[in-house]
């Protein structure tokens, strides 16, 4: 959890291509949603930028009554429940606050929707955005679509059933599926991890758990059509502190890349 205060003036950040959408003032200060893109790959984050603008010819006050100056939800089209909520994952301090924009000055909040609540699924959204001051002034929704990534990630151990104990091996296949190149950045020397949870959810082994990595960035290329294997090695032990019991595990894996490329989970069994 995080704890979040911003303060009255912020830079406004601006971005070609970008994506946005101006209110129509309900008071003194008009408000405008701002992201990155139009179109994002699944994993991808989403910048967002809320500009605060007085458009009057005197001085206009925003009031807040905690740390939280916005919020930021995404919607599928005609939905009334969202499928994301910036605020949800953060905490805010309980001080009162205000934002004094002087005639024409504008002010900017940025945000990021990130996979912290999950992997945004593909398809169109509506971003609707929304100041928390006394008079909850609302951006116009922005449209944005997520899609497939190119790249698709797959994880298979060497057999489904293993003795307690008895050392695992995972490989992991990372396939381009497009027609085009693609590539992969990494912002250090880790390339993947993998991890085993128990039926309750707790991690028992991690492949990265113990270990170090450079911080020399890379970037993985492939061609269409072309897949690179990664080997990850479980002794069978458990983490410090988890224990291994006889059940049905779920095994996970990712590219560590930027954006993270995911497999979908599988199962073993250990007797």
């Amino acid at each position: 959890m995080k704890l979040a205060l911003f303060g009255a003036a912020l830079p406004i950040f601006l971005t070609a291509g970008a994506h946005t959408a101006s209110a129509k003032p309900r008071s003194w200060v008009a408000l405008s949603a701002r992201t990155s893109a139009a179109q994002y790959v699944t994993g991808a984050p989403i910048d967002v930028t809320l500009i605060a603008k007085n458009t009057r010819s005197r001085d206009a006050f925003l009031r807040f009554s905690s740390g939280q100056r916005f919020d930021v939800q995404l919607f599928k089209p005609g939905a009334k429940t969202p499928v994301y909520t910036w605020s949800a994952t953060k905490m805010f301090s309980q001080m009162v606050g205000q934002v004094r924009l002087r005639p024409g000055q504008s002010t900017s909040f940025p945000a990021q929707i990130g996979d912290e609540q999950g992997a945004l699924v593909p398809g169109k959204y509506l971003l609707r955005a929304f100041l928390t001051n006394s008079s909850g002034i609302e951006a116009p929704p922005v449209p944005i679509e997520v899609v497939p990534s190119p790249l698709q990630l797959q994880v298979s151990p060497v057999k489904t059933s293993y003795k307690r104990g008895e050392p695992v091996s995972f490989l992991l296949h990372a396939t381009n599926t497009s027609k085009k190149a693609q590539e992969i950045q990494f912002s250090s020397g880790q390339r993947f991890d993998v991890s085993v949870a128990d039926e309750a959810g707790n991690i028992v082994w991690s492949w990265a758990a113990n270990k170090r990595f450079t911080d020399a960035r890379g970037t993985l290329s492939l061609a269409p059509g072309e897949s690179k294997t990664f080997e990850a090695d479980w002794n069978g032990e458990a983490l410090p502190d988890a224990e291994i019991a006889p059940g049905t595990y779920l095994v996970r894996a990712v590219l560590t890349g930027n954006p993270p490329l995911q497999a979908a989970p599988i199962q073993i069994e250990i007797q």
